[in-house]
Parts: C-alpha cells; sequence; structure tokens
C-alpha cells in the first residue's frame, strides 16, 4: 500500500476514514455485524481506486485529472555520435497511459517511418505536480526500455518530464526527455502529442 494514497486528497481522505469508520462501528454495535472496521474501510477504498474513481460522484475525492488514454505526437529528438557529430531526427510517437485512482503507467513506443514500432518503454514510479500556475499538470519519471535488435540499441533507462494541458474534453501533451542509452546518450522534444483515443490496448 506504499504510496497509495497519492493522489486522494488528503484532508477528504482522512475525513471519509473518520465517517466510514465511525458508521461501521455503529452499524457493528446496532446489528452485531462481524466484520473489521480496518478491512472494510480498505476494501471500499481499493474498490473506489480501481472502479470509481474517475466517474463524477468520486472525481471529487482526487486531486489529479483524468490523463488516462491514447496519444499520438511526434519526438524530435538528438545525439552526438562517436565523431562529434550531432545527428537529429522525428518520428512518429505513441503514448499510452493506464490511470486508476492509486497508480498512472506511461506505456511509449516509437514508428518510424517504414512502419517498424520500436522496443516498448514503461514508466519506473511516476511523481505528478501542478504547474506553477495551478492550471495544468507535469508528469515526471523514470522509464526502462527494452531496447531493439533490429534497430541496434541495447536496453537502457530515461527520463521523461510531461507537461498535461486539457482544453475542454481536449487533452494534450508536450514535455522534454533524456536517456542514459550507450554508448551514446539522446535527448529530445516531444511535440503536439495529442489523445486520439481512450483505447488503453497497445501493439506489444
Amino acid at each position: 500500500m506504499n504510496n497509495y494514497f497519492n493522489y486522494y486528497k488528503s484532508e477528504v481522505l482522512v475525513g471519509l476514514i473518520s465517517v466510514l469508520a465511525i458508521v461501521i462501528f455503529l452499524a457493528k454495535e446496532q446489528w452485531g455485524i462481524s466484520i473489521t472496521i480496518a478491512g472494510t474501510i480498505t476494501t471500499l477504498l481499493v474498490f473506489t481506486s480501481k472502479h470509481l474513481w474517475k466517474h463524477p460522484l468520486f472525481k471529487w475525492m482526487f486531486w489529479v485529472d483524468n490523463f488516462s488514454g491514447r496519444y499520438e505526437g511526434i519526438v524530435k529528438y538528438q545525439y552526438v555520435d562517436g565523431n562529434g557529430n550531432c545527428n537529429t531526427g522525428e518520428m512518429k510517437q505513441v503514448k499510452i497511459i493506464n490511470q486508476t485512482g492509486s497508480r498512472i503507467t506511461v506505456s511509449t513506443f516509437t514508428v518510424t517511418p517504414d512502419g517498424t514500432k520500436s522496443s516498448l518503454s514503461v514508466n519506473k514510479g511516476m511523481y505528478v505536480e501542478k504547474t506553477e500556475d495551478e492550471q495544468h499538470y507535469r508528469l515526471i519519471y523514470n522509464y526502462h526500455n527494452e531496447g531493439s535488435t533490429e534497430q541496434g540499441f541495447p536496453p537502457h533507462y530515461g527520463t521523461e518530464v510531461i507537461k498535461f494541458i486539457k482544453n475542454g474534453e481536449d487533452k494534450s501533451l508536450s514535455g522534454n526527455y533524456y536517456t542514459g542509452r550507450h554508448p551514446f546518450q539522446t535527448k529530445g522534444e516531444l511535440i503536439d502529442f495529442k489523445h486520439i483515443n481512450n483505447n488503453l490496448k497497445h501493439e506489444f
């Protein structure tokens, strides 16, 4: 349960647990129901986190927005090769954000001009904060890429800083990344990522 309640509003969580504890205690006293207070509260919160968190009746319990869905955009990359030359380019990239009330998973793959899909990247950990103006959100996370034998690069770790903007029903992402890929580290920019649909299945 470590960090399980990160995205709940703390004041709401404390108040809700207190009310539930009192209600369950009174029910036990009144009707002699044989249930544990801690177990019942945990079950209700876990069910809310998995299934109810994005519904209007329960969204007020959480301070984060709903980021989930499939996003497609362009990644501009650059790296310096062994000869000291700076290489740049652009490729299509897909991000699929799978979210519950307690966890956010970002799966990423890149599509080359001939349609070949890169190896899958999945985040390791997640930090979410509101932007300085309190209008949008910033997602910061490390990720692991499985590497690609076909494309000639090994498994590696990287870091992404993504800005999430919601305008009505429209959702978009932008940001930057860098990697610890060997022998040449890479970095780049995420451009014009648009929310395409809510299909959370990916091609890997």
